[in-house]
């Protein structure tokens, strides 16, 4: 089964809201990491850098879901980048904004994820 890695990027308090909705999808339940960009000189700690979602290409469509879900709740919708790796290493980044996207973005993902088999 195809597998891969999605780091999604946006603000920092718009990337913890979008984590708790993630987190809260049986499917990508425990899949869901928060990561931090490295620490610059002369800063105190980490500053969050993106939401990581570990996945396969089953699981493809139910991020692409729900993030369009969480876009569509949104009161001041923006865009997301999902900057996808899959198995081989090659990577690829996608923009989430509308939800006329959302099937070109599932469809383009799931090719990307298969195509690192």
């Amino acid at each position: 089964m195809p597998t891969g890695s999605v780091a999604i990027t946006g603000d920092e308090q718009e990337l913890r809201s979008l984590a708790r909705w993630l987190r809260d999808e049986d499917d990508l339940r425990g899949r869901v990491s928060l990561a931090d960009r490295p620490i610059a000189a002369g800063e105190m700690g980490g500053v969050l850098d993106s939401v990581v979602v570990v996945l396969t290409s089953a699981t493809a469509g139910q991020l692409v879901k729900s993030v369009f879900g969480w876009l569509g709740q949104r009161r001041h919708a923006s865009a997301v980048v999902l900057k996808a790796r899959n198995a081989r290493g090659a990577e690829i980044e996608l923009k989430c904004g509308s939800a006329a996207d959302a099937s070109v973005v599932l469809g383009d993902l799931r090719a990307f994820l298969s195509d690192g088999e």
